[in-house]
């Protein structure tokens, strides 16, 4: 007996939704912590970046679940092992910036 291809379930059209929001929404939260980046430069932002990225690969790896590429148990091991990311990112942008010495103050212009 030869098994019989089923075409993958069509997503509830709800969670689609919710999806699209939380996708764009954490890439506008990227593309705004980049540009930070850019003007600051220093490590304690290059950590913001790269967790507001495990935010928005967290939406991605959720899609992937959702239209099938992804077994269940992979997307729940992604999900915890980004969250730990997300967590250990923003841990090490705090140790950074308190670190840090106070910066010089600005001058008046």
């Amino acid at each position: 007996m030869r098994p019989v291809a089923h075409a993958a379930p069509s997503p509830d059209p709800g969670l689609l939704g919710v999806h699209l929001l939380a996708g764009v929404g954490s890439g506008l939260l990227l593309a705004l912590a980049v540009a930070a980046l850019g003007q600051r430069g220093s490590r304690s932002y290059l950590l913001v970046v790269l967790a507001l990225a495990a935010l928005l690969a967290r939406t991605l790896v959720s899609a992937l679940a959702m239209f099938g590429p992804l077994d269940a148990g992979m997307h729940h091991f992604a999900e915890h092992a980004l969250d730990a990311m997300l967590a250990t990112f923003l841990l090490g942008a705090i140790y950074y910036a308190r670190s840090a010495g106070p910066s010089a103050p600005e001058e008046p212009q």
